[in-house]
């Protein structure tokens, strides 16, 4: 009984203090928080702080663009010696093919974006000893309902060997039909392509006849309008084999400049011109006076892995002013072959080949094993074009201009690294003018080619 007593009177001594002891917080997702302490007056913060906003209080939407201009240098350079051979006869019919040592082509220029709306290419060409513009354009990247549109100087979308850049055409020369096909002039173009990029539509208007300073001037109606259409029915870029299968063609029509055509215009029979669609030598050079003219190309390439062929049919139908008719059309078949494995690349939004990716390329170090001897390719190209028609004028020399070409052409091209090739050419050309015999003239070509 005593310990009991004595057990009550301790609990009841310690019970008042158990009873003034708070209770252990438990949280709530109902709870409210406590208000925030009142913000100190602006006048009583330091200055910096009075000035900036809080991170906190920034509209994304407020943050301004980034829409400095980008800028990445662009060129080439290729050093080129043209020789030739001829007999009696050959230089009685086509003139003595004089050679030539030099630049086929000195470019310099720049690129770039403004943000991801516009971009921009400033390029000129500084072989021959005069300056001249090639392409020189602004492009607009973000207009509603097509992918791109130009305005400026630059090569109008036609054939797939012309929209090809002379850093990645397979010979030293485009194919003899080329003359037959549009270079550069002042314009505007609009391209569409879908998302996978396998179509590509294009369709400009153009001055035709601009000059090498980029300006058309006068009134007269020399407008051209040029369209284009180019397909990837077969296209594999990845896995063990490359493939692809290029068609495509093209439309234009045109007024020419002071109502005279010149489908040759290289000047003289100097092998080494720095004209951006120079035409053959074996070509007699000629002025059709016209009231208008149309332009017609079909063409297709293939490549599965190292192989590809290439073809192109190009024509011509010109109103004459005084005269009949004329129709001229030419074609060529090319092949090649990369004896080291690689393939040629193409541009899907351009429609047209593009740079080689070289497996190993030459460099200093012999037991870098990222290294080896560079890209081997040969090729082969047989080449016709039919300046036959009755109805075409003399030429300067009062002669008759009418002439069937057949020319055939070697290649062996050394890529030593992407941006470096050596060219080695030879062509047989076997011109059949009316009223000569049908002679022979060999070409030999080398060049030394640097791009960037």
């Amino acid at each position: 009984m005593i310990r009991a007593a004595l057990l009550c009177i301790a609990v009841g001594a310690a019970w008042p203090q158990a009873a003034r002891a708070e209770p252990p917080a438990r949280p709530s997702e109902f709870a409210t928080p406590d208000p925030p302490a009142p913000a100190e007056p602006a006048a009583l913060l330091p200055r910096a702080l009075a000035t900036e906003p809080l991170p906190e209080s920034r509209n994304p939407l407020e943050e301004r663009l980034d829409l400095r201009p980008s800028i990445q240098l662009r060129g080439r350079i290729e050093a080129e010696a043209t020789l030739s051979a001829q007999s009696v006869a050959s230089k009685a019919a086509l003139g003595d093919l004089v050679n030539g040592f030099g630049f086929r082509r000195v470019r310099l220029g720049a690129q770039g974006t403004v943000g991801d709306s516009t971009s921009w290419v400033s390029e000129v060409e500084l072989a021959g000893g005069s300056v001249r513009l090639r392409d020189v354009f602004v492009a607009f990247d973000a207009l509603p309902g097509v992918r791109q549109v130009r305005v400026g100087n630059f090569r109008e979308p036609y054939s797939l060997e012309g929209m090809t850049s002379s850093n990645f055409i397979t010979f030293l020369e485009r194919a003899p039909q080329n003359v037959l096909s549009p270079a550069r002039n002042w314009g505007a173009c609009a391209f569409w392509w879908p998302d996978d990029e396998r179509l590509l539509f294009s369709l400009g208007v153009f001055r035709d006849g601009t000059g090498s300073n980029g300006q058309s001037i006068g009134d007269g109606d020399n407008w051209a309008y040029t369209a284009r259409l180019t397909g990837l029915p077969v296209y594999q870029p990845d896995g063990d084999l490359y493939r692809l299968v290029h068609l495509g063609a093209a439309i234009t029509v045109r007024v020419p400049p002071d109502g005279v055509i010149n489908f040759t215009p290289r000047t003289g029979s100097n092998l080494l011109t720095v004209e951006d669609n120079p035409g053959s030598p074996f070509l007699p050079s000629l002025s059709i006076p016209a009231n208008s003219y149309q332009g017609y190309n079909l063409q297709a390439a293939a490549v599965r892995g190292p192989f590809s062929v290439q073809s192109e049919w190009s024509a011509a139908v010109v109103q004459q002013t005084r005269a009949g008719t004329i129709f001229v059309h030419g074609m060529y078949v090319t092949g090649s072959v990369f004896l080291t494995g690689e393939h040629r690349g193409y541009n899907r939004t351009r429609g047209s080949f593009d740079q080689v990716d070289v497996l190993r390329p030459l460099i200093r170090s012999r037991t870098d094993p990222r290294g080896g001897w560079g890209a081997i390719e040969l090729a082969a190209r047989l080449s016709y074009l039919d300046f036959n028609s009755p109805n075409l004028p003399p030429d300067v020399n009062g002669a008759s201009a009418r002439t069937r070409l057949f020319e055939g052409t070697l290649g062996v091209n050394w890529y030593l690294n992407n941006f470096t090739r050596v060219m080695i050419n030879y062509t047989a050309g076997v011109p059949d003018k009316l009223g000569f015999n049908s002679t022979v003239a060999h070409i030999f070509g080398i060049r030394t080619a640097l791009y960037w």
